[in-house]
């Protein structure tokens, strides 16, 4: 049963001259902002989109609102009256409180995510399918949607604002997307679950009579024939007639369900969305919940942007704290929300979050191939080992901290001056609902009391199980030391008439993928006069026999290829040449063993190339590897102390 039809017999809804200036208020503002926008769907999302993320408050929460409405989101207020309605299509399950659209701009702009799998889990939660849809399948569904010609302007106006969000983090969403970085937003985790989720309405002008939502006509039986109080006008500015539905049927063309069930029509689509009634309550239920979860902040701060590798033990100069502080931060007039999809449930206080539980992970390099000791820039403190694992509750003034430390330098100052960094990421364990029920929320008594409570437990339920947003931060971390990249290799140039035995590079790098580069390359072995009949060929060999010996300096960008000469031929031709490339950044965790036996870990490769070009018939191509020790860099190791 739809909590938003519950919601309207709850509670006695009454009228507030507050609300009606607050809705005003926020009418006259979304008119502004609304202004001047082009007449392209989509051009008008990415132009409130920029508004969102760039605007002053008062105008990034209207044009969040002005967005949520033209995307098919009516809004409306906590004691009941309707701030503003789409103009045709009407995701009826779907209202959004005014009072929590600050709340919703605030956490977009705060880098507040959800990752595709947490969306995928509220799927699932609210019983729209009966599995998790992969990443490559909802960036699928997704990709298309909202472009088809004459498309219904809601469904372009969502999209397109999907589109230009992740545009402004420099993502994109499609199949091939980076799993690990790309994520959704609050803004567009709503405008997604309303879309996935919610049953679709014809905006229409308000009659004299509430009208009852087909499933949930038991709960509205006693009030149907009332005189419309403020919680129940909502109801009467749409139709939802079969009829009326059927009559429009263009308007519901390329709905997100049906492209998400088309994403994976191969494996059961049918049978994976069967029981899509089941989520419309519970799904409008726990949009809101989301929205209200957001006041929920979490803050993670540190009081260094940088720090160093000690150069003696004991040191805490070093150390690094962080502090991540939950608050709750949204200020609604109102004691408690009286109507639609969250009725009865009462406003936390404003303030400090305490006894809630911060989870603590990290990302950062690998070491333990760069030289001995420490495989991390930076590790928690002893005293603090045990939150990495356990998380760590906050206080009274809902603070937790995180005391971390580098390794020290064995000997210190040693070797060149490098650089890394280390992302801490906090996070309210998902296991600890923000909100208790008899705690913080106190439900409305009366006959429904129990079956609101029941429903809030699906709420709670589906959220635990998605997670909740996540905050990280991350701190530069400079070090002495060598971080030993080599680049070597032999091969045989194969030629019709001769050939020559020994081709080589070698190179080392004892400051990482940034280089210098430097060491030899050239070729050796003798060579016979039938060599020089290969210049026939068009291979200009030297005249500098038997071999030839270049000392080579390369420096790198890593992120490019990067070409560097190794010996001319004849006449200054082009000879050898080599083209250093790298992999991205713990792409690979293979290993390598080199000719004499070191061990390390591959971090891209070197091609020699003969008169400008690969060479086709011999293996020119070797790895560049990552190897702890390299009697060509100094030898520096990393310890732990017990701080």
């Amino acid at each position: 049963m739809a909590l938003l039809a519950m919601s309207l017999v709850l509670t006695g809804c009454t009228d507030d001259p507050s609300d009606s200036a607050t809705a005003s208020e926020l009418t006259g503002t979304m008119s502004t902002v609304g202004q001047g926008l082009p007449p392209d769907a989509s051009q008008a999302a990415e132009r409130l989109v920029d508004i969102v993320l760039d605007g002053p408050a008062d105008q990034s929460n209207a044009a969040a609102a002005e967005l949520l409405r033209r995307g098919g989101l009516p809004i409306v207020t906590a004691r009941g009256p309707v701030v503003a309605m789409p103009d045709t299509l009407v995701l009826y399950d779907a209202p959004v409180y005014a009072e929590l659209i600050p709340a919703l701009v605030t956490a977009t702009r705060a880098h507040d995510r959800y990752s595709v799998d947490q969306w995928a889990t509220l799927l699932t939660s609210v019983g729209l399918t009966n599995r998790n849809l992969t990443f490559a399948q909802i960036t699928k569904a997704l990709a298309g949607w909202g472009k088809t010609p004459a498309e219904q302007p809601v469904f372009t106006t969502a999209a397109a604002a999907v589109r230009a969000l992740s545009a402004r983090r420099g993502q994109v969403l499609y199949p091939a997307a980076d799993v690990a970085t790309t994520y959704f937003d609050p803004l567009q985790t709503v405008l997604l679950l309303a879309h996935a989720t919610s049953r679709f309405g014809i905006a229409t002008r308000p009659t004299a009579k509430a009208r009852a939502l087909g499933l949930t006509a038991a709960f509205v039986n006693a009030k149907a024939d009332d005189d419309k109080g403020p919680c129940e006008i909502f109801t009467t500015l749409f139709e939802t007639d079969d009829a009326v539905t059927k009559a429009n049927s263009d308007f519901l063309k390329d709905q997100l369900k049906d492209r998400l069930a088309g994403a994976v029509l191969s494996e059961g689509a049918k049978e994976m969305f069967d029981k899509a009634t089941e989520a419309w309550g519970k799904a409008g239920a726990t949009l809101s919940a989301i929205m209200l979860m957001l006041g929920a902040r979490l803050t993670l701060t540190s009081d260094k942007a940088t720090t160093h590798f000690k150069h003696q033990a004991g040191s805490r100069a070093e150390h690094v704290t962080l502090t991540a502080k939950a608050e709750f931060d949204i200020k609604i007039a109102a004691d408690k929300l009286e109507c639609y999809t969250l009725a009865g449930l009462s406003i936390p206080k404003a303030g400090p979050m305490e006894g809630f539980t911060i989870r603590w992970s990290s990302e950062q390099d690998q070491r333990g191939t760069i030289q001995k000791g420490g495989n991390a820039y930076l590790v928690a403190v002893s005293a603090d080992s045990a939150k990495m694992t356990k998380g760590t509750k906050t206080g009274a003034d809902g603070v937790a901290t995180l005391e971390l430390k580098p390794p020290v330098e064995n000997p210190a100052g040693s070797g060149e001056k490098l650089k890394g960094s280390a992302t801490f990421i906090a996070k309210m364990d998902k296991e600890n609902f923000p909100f208790e029920l008899g705690d913080i929320f106190s439900l409305a008594g009366g006959p429904l009391g129990f079956a609101i409570a029941k429903s809030f437990d699906l709420v709670k339920d589906v959220l635990t199980r998605a997670g909740l947003p996540e905050q990280s931060i991350t701190i530069g971390v400079d070090y002495h030391g060598s971080d030993i990249i080599v680049a070597e290799g032999h091969g045989r140039i194969e030629m019709i008439l001769a050939a020559i035995p020994d081709a080589y590079v070698d190179l080392v790098s004892c400051s990482g993928v940034n280089g210098p580069f430097k060491g030899t390359g050239g070729f050796g072995g003798s060579v016979t006069e039938w060599l020089r009949l290969s210049r026939v060929l068009g291979v200009p060999i030297a005249d500098e026999y038997p071999g030839g010996r270049a000392t080579l300096s390369v420096m790198t960008n890593p992120d490019a290829p990067n070409p560097f000469l190794i010996l001319k031929g004849e006449g200054g031709k082009q000879f050898l040449d080599g083209v250093l490339t790298f992999y991205p950044p713990a792409s690979a965790n293979s290993a390598v063993v080199l000719d004499d036996n070191r061990v390390g870990r591959p971090v891209g490769e070197v091609e020699m190339l003969v008169a400008g070009n690969p060479f086709p018939f011999g293996d020119l191509v070797w790895p560049v590897v990552r190897v702890a020790a390299d009697p060509r860099c100094p030898a520096v190791k990393y310890e732990y102390d017990n701080a």
